[in-house]
């Protein structure tokens, strides 16, 4: 060996440095790697595994708030329809209310209007009378007695009261 330029020394040698030297690096740099990359991996796993977790709440997050939603959307739509029911009724008791009173001032009016007829019914019994009793006055003149060309008046104006 010595003929092809190697010392068996320097071989021995160098691989001796070899041998240190991989121990060495095994034991300073190999591990500590190792145990930074399977540190890494887990920190990996338990971010993944966080937001999973996470993902999985928010989902039942979003399924509670959509429930939530779809039940105050309910309660909203009730109210809605109570509020238009109660409106719808009041409008109707409004109309009920108007419709009676018309019919009450529709009845104050007839009652009035017949009162009126009445009360000149009576002023032309009266005045008819008393145009009677001028126009028998002077027919007759002074011939009658006037009691009983009263009574006489008030005989005709009951007859004529009556046909009425």
């Amino acid at each position: 060996m010595e003929a092809l330029g190697i010392a068996p020394f320097g071989v021995v040698a160098y691989a001796a440095n070899f041998i240190v030297l991989v121990v060495l690096l095994r034991l300073f740099l190999y591990k500590p790697v190792l145990a930074m990359l399977a540190g890494r991996r887990q920190k990996i796993a338990d971010g993944l595994e966080a937001a999973e977790r996470a993902q999985k709440e928010a989902q039942g997050q979003r399924a509670d708030f959509e429930r939530e939603l779809a039940a105050a959307r309910e309660e909203a739509q009730q109210q809605a329809r109570a509020v238009a029911e109660a409106t719808e009724r009041m409008r109707g008791e409004v109309l009920q209310a108007a419709r009676e009173e018309a019919e009450r001032i529709k009845a104050r009016a007839r009652e009035d209007a017949e009162r009126e007829r009445a009360q000149v019914a009576a002023a032309l019994r009266r005045e008819a009378g008393e145009l009677g009793l001028l126009i028998a006055r002077k027919v007759i003149a002074e011939a009658v007695d006037p009691a009983a060309h009263r009574a006489l008046v008030d005989r005709v104006l009951a007859d004529i009261g009556g046909d009425e």
